[in-house]
């Protein structure tokens, strides 16, 4: 990088900014508060932990159940019963009672039945270590979003700040021109169509900043969102920052990295076989399952019987069986449900396989693509850099060229704004290279905090960005 582009950049930056307090935040703090405050990473920590649960949910049907049960009744009231009967005789004979009846019951159970046989069962509780383990792609997936998000509402915030920065300094260039302009017009050097258009330009130029002012506002704002909190100033990027190749350069070497460690694709592959075996365990629903069932009861009846007009007739009746059982259970007819539910769970299975391919084929190329940019990006910052010098050089040529009157006031002005133009391009160049890297390991599964950590080291608390509201006015 140039020595007349780091002085150039470096000193707008501290221009626009020495009435700011020589402390800022930085990347790695913007980084940790959206750690604990980001309500998507929070929103993801809690899927993950309900997805922590899916082994032992799927245990639960091979395990034996233990239930059990208490009932106390307490009954009062009449009761009559006659049955006739038969005789040798020619009279029929009526038998029965009438009274009140009067009884408490107790009744305890417990009971505890073991799966022997269950297909259904089976596949599902092997289908609960596939989803655990999506729960972990999914939530590191999340956690390199986050990387990435903090990155770019950052970055962002540098890069408006630089645009803001170079529009603030082409509107004072060219209001000063204008002012030149009136002056020599006011004595006749100049026709009047030179001074509007320079009013034109600076109006244009006026436009911009205010433009670029709302956007980094807005930047700040972005950032809030993942930190919950009001942020004003922070570090801005040293104009040494290294613009690197990638290590490796082979861009197949990239593909390899995102298919064996993308997160997203893993968490797809997982969902396939979580889904395969789910089609396994609805196929099997047509199987019969068996059960072993060891039971034991307490019951006891207590009471008595009054007979209308006649004596009070006591009576009691305990049981305690244990009772050991097995069962089978066959689904003969469902009315159509096991049926549709294997139907269902098979196009699911399905649906699942076409979407891990889409997935495999989308990371491919992204992997491709983010190789590409990040060649491209680098590519870009050493040509911006080199369109600076050229532009200077050619602004120094054209206000030369209108000191001795071969130029036109048309001619600077384009000279000018190319100048900037070429200033906001190398500044967006340099950021545009920082993400599109972040997103290259972000693909390959190769992202972590430690890339925030890098980048955190070329970020210069002196250099400090602030909202439009507290810069200096221009």
């Amino acid at each position: 990088m140039s020595k007349l582009i780091s002085k150039t950049l470096g000193g707008l930056l501290l221009t626009a900014t020495c009435a700011a307090p020589l402390q800022a935040e930085t990347l790695a703090e913007i980084y940790q508060l959206a750690l604990s405050n980001d309500a998507q990473l929070r929103a993801a920590n809690a899927a993950f932990n309900a997805g922590k649960q899916s082994i032992p949910r799927a245990r639960a049907g091979l395990l034996p159940t233990i239930n059990g049960s208490i009932e106390l009744t307490d009954g009062d009231g009449d009761s009559s019963s006659f049955r006739t009967l038969n005789s040798s005789t020619s009279v029929p004979l009526e038998v029965g009672a009438s009274g009140d009846n009067d009884n408490e019951t107790e009744f305890y159970s417990l009971s505890l039945t073991q799966p022997l046989f269950d297909m259904p069962a089976w596949f599902t509780f092997k289908q609960g270590f596939d989803l655990d383990q999506r729960a972990n792609a999914d939530l590191a997936a999340e956690q390199q979003a986050l990387i990435v998000r903090a990155a770019v509402a950052y970055t962002e915030v540098l890069r408006t700040s630089e645009n803001l920065i170079t529009a603030k300094a082409e509107q004072r260039a060219i209001g000063r021109q204008l002012e030149q302009t009136k002056e020599r017009f006011e004595v006749g050097l100049l026709p009047i169509t030179d001074v509007h258009e320079a009013q034109a330009a600076y109006d244009s130029a006026r436009v911009d900043t205010l433009e670029a002012e709302g956007a980094l506002d807005i930047a700040f704002e972005a950032l809030e969102v993942m930190t919950g909190q009001p942020h004003s100033e922070l570090a801005g990027l040293a104009a040494e920052f290294p613009i690197q190749p990638t290590d490796p350069v082979d861009r197949e070497a990239w593909v390899k990295f995102a298919q064996d460690n993308n997160f997203t694709l893993a968490a797809a592959r997982l969902t396939a076989q979580a889904a395969e075996k789910n089609a396994k365990a609805k196929r099997a629903e047509h199987l019969p399952k068996v059960s072993a069932k060891l039971s034991y009861s307490n019951y006891h009846d207590d009471g008595s019987f009054k007979l209308d007009g006649g004596n009070n007739q006591p009576f009691s009746a305990d049981e305690e069986p244990l009772v050991f059982s097995v069962r089978m259970d066959a689904p003969l007819y469902t009315g159509g449900f096991v049926s549709a539910e294997r139907k269902i769970a098979q196009q699911e299975l399905i649906q699942a396989q076409e979407n891990l391919l889409h997935t495999q084929r989308s990371t491919t190329q992204q992997a491709r693509s983010q190789h590409l940019k990040v060649h491209t990006n680098s590519a870009r910052v050493e040509a911006r850099s080199l369109g600076i010098i050229s532009a200077q050089s050619a602004l120094e040529a054209t206000q030369a060229g209108y000191d001795v009157g071969t130029r036109n006031i048309v001619d600077l002005l384009i000279s000018q704004r190319l100048l900037y133009q070429a200033q906001r391009d190398y500044a967006n160049a340099r950021y545009d290279y920082i993400l599109s890297m972040l997103n290259l390991k972000e693909v390959a599964g190769l992202l972590s905090p430690d890339d925030i950590n890098k980048l955190n080291a070329w970020m210069k608390p002196e250099l400090v960005v602030g909202k439009s509201d507290s810069r200096v006015k221009l």
